[in-house]
Formats: C-alpha cells, sequence, structure tokens
C-alpha cells in the first residue's frame, strides 16, 4: 500500500508539482487494480485446470448420508434419524398363534404355468390339520385383445416370492384380515391355509392358449389351481372343517371348489365364502368356453351344469349347492363396489346398471331356490375384506363384520346385514 499526504491548500492551489504527484498517484492506483484483476485471470485459469474428482462427475459427492434403522414408528426401536430400514424393528406382541406365521413357497411343476410362460408356485401354512382354508387369490381377468394386452391388461400376470403371505401376516391388529395370526379376533388364526396365487386371467378355470392381437396367453388356471388342490388332499387328508374362500377374482372358483371338497371330504363341514362378486353378470357377449377352454374343466367338478356365458352370481351358488346341500354359504359385499361395476361394464352390460339392485336381485334368486346363505352387505365402493384392515374395523348396522364372520366360521347362520344407507 502506498499513502500520499496532499495538503488541503496545495488542492486548493495546484502547482505543476503537484498536479504531477497527483497523477503519478492515480497511475499506481490504476496500475493495482490491473494487477489485481490479472491476478484473479491467471488463478481462474489454475482452477480451469483441476481436474473433477469422479464423485464431481455424477453428483456422489453430495449424496445424502444413508443411516440405517427401524423407520416404522410403531416399533419399539423406532430410530428417527435412520433413513433407511435395516430390518431390526422390534414390536410388543400381546398374543400370537401358536403355530406361528410362516407359510412355505411350492414350485407348481412343469405342466403349471402363468399366462407370460414364467413358472407358477403357490404357498402353505401348515397349523392345525383338523382346520383347513384353501384361498383363492384375486387379480382381474382378461377375455380379449383389449383385457389381455400385454401392457395396461384387466389381469395378473405371474406368481412369485411377492405373493408370500407372509407380507400380510403382522403383529399390527387392524391390518391382515384372515392372514394376520397376531390377533386373536382373528377367527383363523390357527386354521392350515393352502393359499393358491392367480396369474392367468381366467378365474382360476382354463385351459387354453389365448391368441390376442399383441400376445399369446396362457389360460392354465386350471391346472394351477388343480395342482395346489392336490397339495390340500395329500397333506390334510383328516380335516374335520374345510373353508373355500376367494377374494374378487378369486371368489368366482369358490363354488366350484366347494362343491369338489364336499364330494372329496364326505364327512367334514364344508363352507364357502364369496368375497367381492355378488353383482357380477355375464349377458352372452364372449364365448368363455371357447376362449378360456372351460368345457375341458367345468366337467371336473361336481357341480350342476350351468352357462357361464349367461349367468349371475347366483348361479354358482345354487349350481353348487344342488348337487352338495351340506354346504354353508357366506358372501360379503360393497353395494358400489367400484371394481367390480368396471369388469361389468367390460363384460358389455349396461354402464348406468345399480350394481346395488344387482347384488339384492342375485341374494333374491338364492332366496327362492331355499338355499341358506348369509351376507353381509356394507356401504360405499370399496373391494374385498378378507385380506385387508376392514375386516377388524368395518361395522354396518351396529354389527362388526369380523363378530358376524365368525359366526359364520363357528358352523352358524348368522343373520343377514344390509346398509340402510349404503352410498
Amino acid at each position: 500500500m502506498i499513502l500520499v499526504c496532499i495538503s488541503l491548500e496545495a488542492l486548493m492551489n495546484p502547482s505543476k508539482k503537484t498536479l504531477i504527484s497527483l497523477l503519478i498517484v492515480i497511475s499506481m492506483l490504476l496500475s493495482g487494480c490491473t494487477a489485481d484483476s490479472q491476478v484473479e485471470e491467471n488463478n481462474d485459469d489454475i482452477n480451469d485446470n483441476i481436474p473433477l474428482q469422479d464423485c464431481e462427475l455424477d453428483n456422489s459427492c453430495f449424496e445424502p448420508e444413508v443411516i440405517y434403522g427401524c423407520i416404522d414408528k410403531n416399533a419399539n426401536n423406532f430410530d428417527s434419524s435412520a433413513t433407511d430400514d435395516d430390518e431390526s424393528c422390534t414390536y410388543d406382541v400381546a398374543w400370537q398363534s401358536e403355530y406361528g406365521a410362516t407359510w412355505e413357497q411350492h414350485e407348481g411343476g412343469e405342466e403349471c404355468e402363468c399366462s407370460d410362460g414364467s413358472n407358477f408356485s403357490f404357498w402353505s401354512r401348515n397349523a392345525d390339520p383338523t382346520k383347513v382354508v384353501l384361498y383363492f387369490q384375486g387379480g382381474g381377468a382378461c377375455w380379449d385383445s383389449y383385457s389381455c394386452q400385454t401392457e395396461g391388461g384387466t389381469y395378473k400376470t405371474n406368481t412369485g416370492e411377492w405373493d408370500n403371505p407372509t407380507s400380510l401376516s403382522t403383529n399390527l391388529s387392524d391390518t391382515g384380515g384372515i392372514f394376520n395370526f397376531y390377533n386373536q379376533d382373528n377367527p383363523l388364526a390357527d386354521w392350515s391355509f393352502v393359499f393358491v396365487p392367480y396369474c392367468t386371467g381366467d378365474l382360476h378355470l382354463g385351459d387354453m392358449l389365448g391368441e390376442y392381437s399383441d400376445n399369446d396367453l396362457n389360460h392354465s388356471g386350471h391346472t394351477n389351481a388343480q395342482t395346489a388342490y392336490s397339495h390340500v388332499l395329500e397333506n390334510f387328508p383328516n380335516t374335520d372343517r374345510m373353508l373355500v374362500t376367494g377374494s374378487s377374482a378369486g371368489s368366482i372358483p369358490t363354488s366350484f371348489y366347494a362343491a369338489l371338497v364336499s364330494e372329496d371330504y364326505p364327512d367334514a363341514e364344508v363352507s364357502a365364502f364369496i368375497d367381492a362378486s355378488g353383482g357380477l353378470l355375464s349377458n352372452e357377449t364372449y364365448d368363455f368356453y371357447d376362449i378360456w377352454g372351460l368345457n375341458d374343466t367345468l366337467p371336473d367338478f361336481p357341480i350342476q351344469p350351468l352357462d357361464f356365458n349367461n349367468m349371475t352370481s347366483a348361479t354358482l351358488v345354487i349350481n353348487a349347492w344342488m348337487n352338495h346341500n351340506n354346504i354353508t354359504f357366506a358372501r360379503f359385499d360393497n353395494a358400489y363396489d367400484n371394481t367390480m361395476r368396471y369388469f361389468n361394464a367390460l363384460l358389455d352390460n349396461d354402464p348406468l346398471m345399480d350394481y346395488h339392485q344387482q347384488i339384492l336381485y342375485s341374494e333374491s334368486l338364492i332366496d327362492d331356490a331355499n338355499i341358506p346363505i348369509s351376507t353381509y352387505l356394507a356401504p360405499g365402493d370399496g373391494h374385498t375384506i378378507l385380506g385387508g384392515g376392514a375386516f377388524y374395523t368395518e361395522n354396518v348396522e351396529d354389527v362388526a363384520f369380523v363378530d358376524w364372520f365368525t359366526a359364520f366360521i363357528n358352523g352358524d347362520n348368522p343373520d343377514d346385514v344390509h346398509c340402510t344407507n349404503c352410498n
């Protein structure tokens, strides 16, 4: 730094010498600014020549820190600082089934396959061998080039580890439905299970290669389901009580297999619970015998002949019961089930059809046939109840569904429960 002192008088009356001094000072100052700028430019050039670190190229230098721990707020050891779960969560378990919640996966074998040609597998849970649940998973259906398209179709295409029912078995009391073996309100907590996943678009009933505009699709649900049913016959030969059930698309084969179980276990108490298909209607728009090969599969069931192309959900109950009137039936529906209304429309039914009234019409056909059945009709547009939290929380007209269902499982014929305000 250069200090220059110039008197006020010199500034007021500048001489030639003073002016020369001022010019020298100004030049020096300007020279300093120019030099500083040059230094900055030189520094920038140096920085430009320093290579970037690898992590700066992909921004990994700036990735947030990963902290592993329990991230479930319901757990005893919840860690608020954790960013990623390490499966270390622990819970207070007030009650659990003495048989635990372990499921075993079984490969279906060479003859079994899903719609996309992948392997089929099913699951079992070994608990009380005298009480067995045969459960059919839902997952849509398809029958033409639109519904069976590879992308955006209306059917589940494969099975695997993601179908493991263990994911539904939890110690949180309001989840999992009948698969929650930590809830003492679950009337099936000590029952053995055979869980039949769904991946063929044919309601577990088909045996046909479907040829559609953008793909070929294996409608092999019958072979898959029969393989799982063979596991029931081989591993639970002395069961006293059998519940055949399924949700959504899985509720359709329930009546067929209830009739088959009734024949194969003549001394057992056989129950059939139909979850969420009470208003389904076919109207001869499609020939499912040709599309799914039903001419080859339906004769395997001891059920009165029926026209699958033109029927209501009541037809399945009536025709199964006519052959085996020892079956006890019950079913659940939401009055305005959006999923089933959608599939009714895909079947070319009137899109303005009142689904609630269609459910009631189906019930009236069953009543007219003098077939005992217990029905639980809940309000709203929800879909299915067996596998979710509503199993424990649904309450209609002051009747808790779980209590009503438990009465049915225990051999009673509980009174019908119908919503009065069903919207």
